[in-house]
């Protein structure tokens, strides 16, 4: 079967798409959303999101990260999830760290300098008009510049979180250069989900003045793994956890468990109780943001591949030890509701909120071919929602599922004319 992919250089998701077709080497045409492919785009898409992987029959796919589990499952080799189930979890944990964190990091450094503004507004233009230029070319840049700017609220970036990201994204680079000293890729001799995703985001703060000074300085061995990622290839299996675990635990204790992890869980918390607003300590500073829905939702698909994991004796050493443990699993519930009568057939076992509170599904243990059993199971669940006055609105609910996008797709779709950069690029925070 032979895909399109349509995206744009200046989007971090699809180079982590594009890379990882290169890898699997799945048949692909690269589709540059342009003048002449805009229409075309409209037709087989019904988002404005980038990258878009369309099928031999017509089926368009955005998210890369089920993407990529599909064809992961596809066509197992060359494998690109480690089998060992420690590093499988830390691989999704660093996938997470850089769809969701570093993707605000680069819109942060794009976005909010003069400079970095610039240039990346000349880059926009350059890409899609191929066919006739703008009129009156500085308009056009200073339109996008703007455009991209009013997104900088919905995707907290318009108070303190950019020196947060900054700090974090210092010590990651050096961090992972350590990391990488060692290692031709994070996990071993061959390039995992963690490597697409994050060097898809690097590639990109390659392009920008600012972040690339911070490369060149810290992370001469993180450059060369990123210009290796345009198009990898495997030099052997991936490496035992024992190997990896010396340069890797800093990387999480040092950064995500000071910066992202904190921000992931307390934004999942927020969103689940409805609050408008929360407050995290990131590194030594406490900043307040506005709880983004589509974050809270990946989060917390995270924290149940964790709970599965916990049976796993060298997982749970290691995220003790890094003390990120915490932010993986959800915190327990003070209940406070009085005891129901010993005779009310709807009582709840108390086993069902835990269950719930570390992000697994309550209710659903029935038996699967008990109609009864799922619709008693449902009514539970909708009590449940009713007592907490729709404190699970942020994941697993209508209201959540129905909500637009609410700009925590962090990285922007630059590879559209001016007009239409509003449109972020994939969703999956």
């Amino acid at each position: 079967m032979s895909y399109r992919l349509f995206g744009a250089e200046t989007s971090a998701y699809s180079t982590k798409m594009r890379s990882y077709l290169k890898y699997k080497s799945v048949p692909f045409d690269w589709v540059p959303r342009t003048q002449e492919t805009e229409d075309e785009l409209k037709r087989v898409s019904r988002f404005a999101t980038l990258p878009v992987l369309v099928t031999a029959s017509g089926f368009a796919v955005h998210d890369t990260t089920p993407l990529i589990e599909a064809l992961e499952a596809d066509s197992p080799e060359p494998s690109a999830t480690p089998a060992d189930p420690t590093l499988g979890f830390l691989a999704c944990v660093l996938e997470e760290y850089a769809d969701a964190w570093l993707a605000k990091t680069v819109f942060h450094y794009r976005w909010t300098r003069k400079k970095d503004q610039r240039l990346a507004a000349q880059r926009t233009i350059d890409d899609y008009y191929t066919v006739t230029p703008p009129a009156d070319r500085k308009a056009a840049e200073d339109l996008a510049i703007e455009t991209m700017g009013a997104q900088l609220k919905t995707m907290q970036l318009d108070g303190e979180l950019g020196d947060a990201l900054e700090k974090s994204f210092k010590r990651f680079v050096k961090l992972l250069d350590e990391h990488l000293k060692k290692h031709l890729f994070i996990f071993g001799e061959r390039p995992s989900i963690a490597d697409f995703a994050i060097a898809g985001q690097l590639i990109q703060m390659m392009k920008d003045p600012t972040p690339a000074k911070i490369i060149e300085k810290d992370g001469a061995f993180v450059a060369k793994w990123c210009e290796f990622m345009t198009a990898p290839t495997a030099s052997g299996p991936f490496a035992a956890f024992e190997d990896l675990k010396d340069t890797l635990a800093p990387i999480f204790a040092d950064d995500l468990g000071l910066f992202f992890l904190p921000w992931a869980a307390e934004n999942l918390e927020s969103s689940l109780a409805g609050a408008e607003t929360f407050t995290v300590t990131l590194g030594k500073d406490a900043v307040a943001l506005t709880p983004l829905r589509s974050a809270a939702r990946s989060f917390r698909e995270l924290r149940r591949k964790f709970v599965a994991g916990q049976t796993v004796e060298a997982l749970k050493a290691f995220t003790d030890a890094t003390e990120t443990t915490v932010f993986l699993l959800r915190p327990q519930r003070v209940d406070t509701r009085p005891a129901a009568p010993a005779e009310d057939a709807d009582a709840e076992a108390p086993e069902a909120d835990a269950a719930e509170a570390n992000g697994e599904a309550a209710g659903d243990t029935e038996a699967p071919g008990s109609a009864e059993a799922g619709e008693a199971g449902e009514a539970r669940r909708k009590r449940r929602r009713r007592r907490r006055g729709g404190r699970g609105r942020g994941e697993g609910s209508a209201a959540a599922e129905g909500d637009a996008d609410d700009g925590s797709g962090d990285a922007s779709d630059e590879g559209a004319p001016a007009e239409a950069s509003a449109d972020a690029d994939e969703s999956e925070s």
